[in-house]
């Protein structure tokens, strides 16, 4: 049998597996730092309120049935919005295979090598596909494709032939592409968090399905109404070319990620003019269109401000310059609720005269100071690849955020466990995950 492209960890160039290492311990940290978010924390308790099961929830005492362990892994991984995303699928691809490939290997007993090949899987098909059908009105795409991918992680973490994981993803369809998935970010919603884990609590459950034998239909890619009407796509399609994971970026800074390239560019203005005292206009130039029309708006507190802070371009660049910094603290902080930042935000305007982009591009900012007119321009930051080092300083602060008391170690510990994983047997993966994300009671005990 030829091996299809694109699914398994061996098949793949080193630069591509050392990718997915990255990504891993990205989302896993960033699992951490979801403990700390209240939102999170509230999610989770509805979701032990309808009942428990055996597979742990990283970095907490939860245990769940797989698809609700899904929703709360997967929430904590994008709690904070600072998770990777396709600069072209415009997807974040983490918050939906992680926690689901974690998932399916407790259920099954899987060991690393089924996991990372579920990682390779899931990453490419949600990047491929989101590619594939374009943008949509009214779809989030990391949601509204989030359950076939899904369905494709579990399935290859337990070894079900091809033909199984298609049908998988078939029957994942009746959770695809719905158009109310983006009016969680009009309206500055906190359901965005929690989206992409119901989209995967469905893939997985879809999986299981399949496993049984149960088949989907057989027009779910190219059908009338499938994903691609009438494009003639086959399931060998979805595999070919270049591995996706090749442009999926780690975020720099916890926010939406169109606002990044205008928070690169402001930050350096901000180096060489760091008094907001001085500042006398802040203007923002970024592409015209819809995707940068929500981060473009001037700042409104709607009643969610970190939602509002995080897809407001304005907001970001005063806190920039009032407190000296954007990052995770700024949200976790009280920075929130500062008055001084939502004054100063009346001060920077975003204007969307530059070229419509089909993908996440640069952005200019000018200052007007009172010495005079200072511009630079900046390129989408992280889209060329993210090191270690800079990993390390970002998992490090996702840990102080969620209370470790030891980050350095476990930032350590984080790497390692990615670097052995398709080496580790069964027992041996769950040892290392319980040591690599342990349970709140594993890290009072440490203490």
């Amino acid at each position: 049998m030829v091996e299809v492209r694109n699914r398994r960890w061996t098949g793949l160039a080193e630069h591509h597996r050392e990718q997915l290492r990255l990504l891993l311990v990205d989302a896993l940290a960033l699992a951490a730092a979801g403990t700390a978010s209240r939102d999170a924390q509230r999610v989770l308790a509805g979701l032990r309120a309808v009942g428990g099961g055996e597979v742990a929830v990283p970095w907490t005492d939860l245990r769940l049935s797989a698809p609700t362990a899904v929703v709360a892994t997967s929430t904590l991984i994008h709690a904070w919005d600072f998770d990777d995303t396709h600069d072209e699928a415009v997807v974040h691809t983490a918050s939906v295979v992680v926690p689901t490939v974690l998932a399916a290997a407790a259920t099954a007993g899987a060991d690393g090598a089924r996991v990372a090949d579920g990682l390779v899987t899931g990453v490419h098909l949600l990047s491929r596909l989101a590619r594939m059908t374009g943008p949509r009105p009214g779809v989030i795409r990391t949601a509204g494709l989030g359950s076939l991918a899904a369905a494709a992680s579990a399935a290859t973490v337990w070894g079900l032939p091809d033909n199984q994981v298609e049908h998988a993803m078939a029957l994942s369809l009746g959770a695809a592409l719905a158009p109310g998935t983006r009016q969680a970010v009009v309206d500055g919603s906190v359901a965005k968090r929690i989206q992409p884990g119901l989209a995967a609590q469905f893939g997985i459950t879809a999986a299981a399905m399949a496993a049984q034998g149960v088949e989907g239909p057989k027009g779910w890619l190219s059908g009338e109404f499938g994903l691609t009407p009438g494009s003639g796509a086959r399931w060998d399609d979805l595999f070919s070319g270049e591995f996706e994971g090749s442009w999926v970026a780690l975020k720099p800074y916890p926010a939406c990620r169109y606002t990044h390239a205008a928070l690169a560019a402001a930050e350096d203005l901000r180096d060489r003019h760091p008094h907001w005292a001085d500042i006398e206009q802040v203007r923002v130039h970024v592409p015209k269109g819809s995707a940068y029309e929500l981060v473009s708006r001037p700042y409104e507190d709607r009643g969610a401000p970190l939602v509002d802070a995080q897809f407001s371009i304005p907001w970001q660049l005063a806190a920039l310059w009032v407190t000296g910094r954007y990052d995770l603290s700024t949200l976790h902080g009280g920075d929130l609720d500062n008055p001084d930042i939502a004054a100063a935000a009346a001060r920077v305007t975003v204007e969307q005269d530059l070229p419509a982009s089909a993908v996440m591009t640069g952005a200019r900012v000018e200052v007007r100071t009172t010495s005079g007119s200072h511009t630079t321009e900046a390129p989408m930051p992280g889209a060329e690849g993210t090191s270690w080092e800079t990993l390390t300083r970002k998992v490090e602060s996702c840990l102080r955020v969620a209370a470790h008391d030891d980050p350095a170690r476990a930032t350590v510990e984080l790497r390692q466990l990615a670097e052995h994983l398709p080496e580790l047997d069964a027992p041996g993966l769950v040892a290392a995950l319980r040591r690599c994300a342990p349970t709140t009671s594993d890290r009072n005990e440490r203490r």
